[in-house]
């Protein structure tokens, strides 16, 4: 979770600076001077409303989190030059933010954010938050509504839209979206069965990256190589949950939803049934069963070690975990295949922490509030490279297909993801049972009624 929040916070300094129209936009000359450290040329907003600069009267706002250290010095350039552009902000609107630690630990965090917004706290305040606040701050009716808010461009690109969509109108947050669920490849196993060593970068290229034809590579990839009538080569090491859960968003379905009269339930619709039916036959047909006496992630080692041809798991295996750092077959990384009834797009799932205003706040504090972090998270000039993001990447992939092209598809097109967030919602065990080999219609039939129990009392509240 920090290092989500350390990357979105490292994407403000590369996103493009919001565009003005050439009236009064800044000139070429403001830019360059901009770009050298000198924002005294830059053209001052005006408030709409007064048709004068925005002033907010010295204004202080805090932004919580549980990781922050603002007496930390600049670990950067980047950083360096965002401090002061920060500052140059801070003076020209005539406000202070802040971003630090709220010091109540981690575990302690969601209680401390939830009595402020109960007992209506005094102060500016921005929190971040997670799966332990969010739905239940929703639900509770702490969350401020910023879609209220003017003079605010939410078309700008640096806005997060995943987080701005998981609850509408109440949730935000600006920067890249962290990538998540993907596909890794072993290169020599593919071309050792007569198929380009990049054959999945091509599909996915050609926009043919699809489950028909990923589930054609598993039944070539999946085989009996002595003739003894047992399977001895298996295409893929499959982690169910993993696996599961963007297979089921490709095909246009959620784990839970949303009706029009703002009630959520549990998704058995046909698309989401056709998921769980198609996952059930990838993991019978393709999926290395386990050995006597395996571990848990058992299926990791096997990728790794080159016994199969696919790993399902988040990108964070070709980082984070270093996982793959040391493996000695050559790989590539893909999204997950389009399912026959999703958009057609190529996607990230996005669990990304996310802001909120407190509603304890009256509306015009919530404006002055948003617009000043509208104003301090705009991007630094000089740093408006829009393929910059990519240099943190590259270091931990074998080629630059996988940034260039599996991370750009799933950056450029993050979906709000919400079942995480429903507080004590156990959905996993229906991915455990299904990739087990469980019935998917009987799974769903024989857990449906206590997960929608879960959903109603957290979500469904009168």
């Amino acid at each position: 979770m920090k290092k989500s929040a350390l990357l979105a916070m490292s994407a403000m300094c590369v996103l493009a600076l919001s565009a003005c129209n050439k009236s009064k936009g800044p000139s070429e000359a403001a830019l360059k001077a901009a770009e050298n450290g000198d924002y005294s040329k830059l053209p001052v907003a005006k408030d709409p409303a007064t048709k004068k600069p925005y002033d907010f009267g010295g204004m202080t706002v805090k932004i919580y989190d549980w990781w922050s250290d603002a007496s930390a010095p600049a670990a950067s350039k980047a950083e360096e030059d965002q401090r002061a552009y920060r500052k140059y902000l801070e003076e020209t609107y005539n406000f202070t933010l802040i971003q630090d630690n709220l010091g109540s630990g981690w575990n302690d965090y969601p209680k401390e954010v939830a009595n402020y917004c109960i007992t209506n706290g005094d102060d500016a305040r921005i929190y971040f938050i997670d799966g332990r606040s969010a739905f239940a701050g929703l639900s509770a009716g702490l969350w401020a509504d910023i879609s209220k808010t003017p003079d605010i461009d939410w078309s700008k690109p640096k806005w997060n839209k995943a987080v701005c969509e998981v609850m509408p109108g109440h949730s935000f947050a600006e920067g890249k979206p962290y990538p998540r669920h993907v596909i890794f490849f072993n290169k020599r196993i593919l071309q050792e069965n007569g198929f380009d060593p990049d054959e999945p970068y091509n599909l996915q290229a050609a926009g043919k990256w699809t489950w028909e034809s990923f589930e054609q590579l598993c039944e070539k990839l999946t085989k009996d190589t002595d003739n003894d009538g047992i399977i001895d080569q298996y295409a893929l090491s499959g982690f169910h949950t993993e696996f599961s859960w963007p297979a089921i968003y490709s095909n246009g379905g959620k784990i839970v939803n949303v009706d029009s009269n703002g009630r959520y339930y549990l998704d058995t619709s046909d698309n989401v049934m056709e998921a769980w039916n198609w996952v059930h036959d990838i993991f019978a047909k393709y999926n290395k069963p386990a050995g006597e006496g395996a571990n848990w992630d058992y299926f990791m080692s096997d990728f790794k070690n080159g016994a199969t041809a696919f790993y399902n798991n988040q990108e964070y295996d070709a980082q984070s975990t270093g996982m793959l750092f040391d493996m000695k077959d050559d790989w590539g990384m893909v999204c997950f295949p389009l399912g026959p009834h999703g958009d057609g797009k190529y996607f990230s799932l996005n669990m990304d922490n996310m802001l909120v205003i407190p509603s304890c706040y009256s509306q015009e504090k919530v404006n002055k509030i948003m617009k000043i972090y509208d104003f301090w998270s705009d991007t630094v000039p000089g740093y408006d490279d829009p393929d910059s993001w990519k240099e943190y990447y590259y270091a931990s992939f074998r080629d630059t297909r996988a940034v260039d092209e599996t991370l750009q598809l799933m950056i450029d097109n993050p979906k709000a993801w919400n079942a995480w967030l429903v507080p004590n919602l156990q959905y996993q065990p229906i991915a455990w049972a299904i990739c087990g080999g469980n019935d998917p219609q009987e799974t769903l039939e024989s857990m449906k009624n206590e997960l929608q129990a879960t959903i109603d009392e957290s979500m469904n509240k009168k």
